[in-house]
């Protein structure tokens, strides 16, 4: 089969994949807390994201709290959230009485594909992924079975290790496919009851360890900065986010989960930079 065919193939493929995801825009995003603890419990900051979110904030607020203002902060974090989920997660967050709740804006703006993978497979593949979950959902409501419930967990990471680059192989390393937010009127219809109830909402973006980075070239990473704060600014939510990388020594590892160090470092600068818009 030759290379052209193959492009055929897969065009066609990616077409029917686009035509079959705009027939299922259902919603299919069920969620359960973890340890039987209620969403309205501690909700005074609230941080919502994927185990990035999980392993930004140090085991315990400081003293003096995660932004410096004495409140208690607690985590809702799910392995690769979904956009969806995520709005849910801040509907929870709204109507459980928080007062500030940050949302890891990876969700609304790009995911991860392997670098050994050819670059223009990274939107089919996304496509099909997603056509799938909602496949099956559609066949478990069609056979009346039980929808999966996905696990929110509450807890904060505790591990302290240290990423070795020296360690690191070719398949280890990988790229950001930039994409557009799936339902952005979900997004501002919350951003409204948000503003009703008096809730100040912002975006995070959890900062990036330099051998990522290096890896996916300065340019790359600039453009997608560049994309996020675009993002940001389209919903009108203050972004926080460090416009250069961290060293690796912040992390446990190369898919960017915070340590010991890179939590105090993230706290320090998140505290600075809402004390300096209060």
């Amino acid at each position: 089969m030759t290379r052209s065919l193959v492009v055929i193939w897969l065009t066609a493929i990616s077409l029917a994949v686009a035509c079959i995801h705009l027939l299922l825009a259902i919603d299919n995003d069920e969620v359960e807390y973890s340890q039987g603890i209620t969403p309205s419990d501690n909700l005074q900051i609230v941080f919502i994201g994927s185990s990035l979110t999980r392993s930004a904030l140090p085991g315990t607020d400081p003293p003096h709290g995660i932004l410096g203002d004495g409140r208690a902060s607690s985590i809702r974090s799910m392995n690769h959230i979904s956009e969806r989920i995520t709005n849910t997660l801040l509907a929870d967050a709204i109507d459980s009485g928080a007062e500030t709740v940050f949302l890891e804006i990876n969700a609304y703006a790009h995911d991860y594909i392997d670098l050994l993978e050819p670059a223009f497979l990274g939107p089919l593949v996304v496509a099909l992924r997603e056509t799938s979950a909602q496949l099956r959902f559609i066949i478990k409501r069609l056979l009346n079975l039980p929808r999966n419930t996905r696990i929110v967990w509450l807890d904060r990471s505790t591990a302290d290790e240290t990423l070795d680059a020296k360690q690191l192989r070719p398949n280890d390393y990988y790229r950001l496919l930039k994409f557009e937010p799936s339902y952005p009127d979900e997004l501002q219809a919350l951003l409204a009851r948000a503003g009703e109830a008096d809730v100040e909402v912002f975006f995070f973006s959890p900062p990036r360890p330099i051998s990522a980075v290096s890896m996916m070239g300065e340019d790359e990473f600039a453009d997608l900065n560049s994309h996020i704060e675009t993002i940001a600014a389209s919903f009108a939510i203050p972004l926080w986010s460090s416009p250069a990388a961290w060293p690796d020594d912040h992390f446990m590892e190369i898919h960017a989960h915070a340590n010991m160090l890179g939590r105090k470092r993230f706290q320090q600068e998140l505290s600075q930079w809402y004390g300096e818009r209060q």
